[in-house]
């Protein structure tokens, strides 16, 4: 059956601007480095790969949106904006399963950072 996600790739434009984004801000470990182009980061459910591309389709409403957990949104948000993060919104949104932001990474890529109630 075709029912689990095995890796995740998000292209960006900038593979060294990618990881620093994605490990140094967000947090995640780096596992390997394929030549220039390609790197994945360490993740439990399905691995993340990032992925230079020639063209980078980023959309102000994306097809697939990564979700990252957040544990506690506010200190996460106030995190981010001291690390200059752009972030979609000026405040987190409700939404059925608890509170929302959307960031951008510095592709342009949209990553939904999501707090579920309690």
């Amino acid at each position: 059956m075709l029912n689990q996600i095995g890796v995740l790739t998000i292209n960006v434009h900038e593979i060294d601007e990618a990881v620093e984004f994605y490990t140094n801000i967000l947090g995640f470990e780096l596992s390997q480095r394929y030549g220039e182009n390609i790197a994945t980061l360490k993740q439990e459910a399905f691995t993340i790969v990032l992925e230079k591309a020639e063209t980078v389709h980023t959309n102000t409403k994306p097809y697939v949106l990564p979700e990252i957990i957040s544990k506690n949104l506010d200190e996460d948000i106030k995190y981010l904006k001291a690390k200059q993060v752009k972030l979609i919104f000026d405040e987190p949104r409700p939404c059925p399963p608890g509170r929302y932001m959307i960031i951008e990474d510095p592709t342009g890529n949209h990553l939904e950072l999501i707090e579920f109630s309690k």
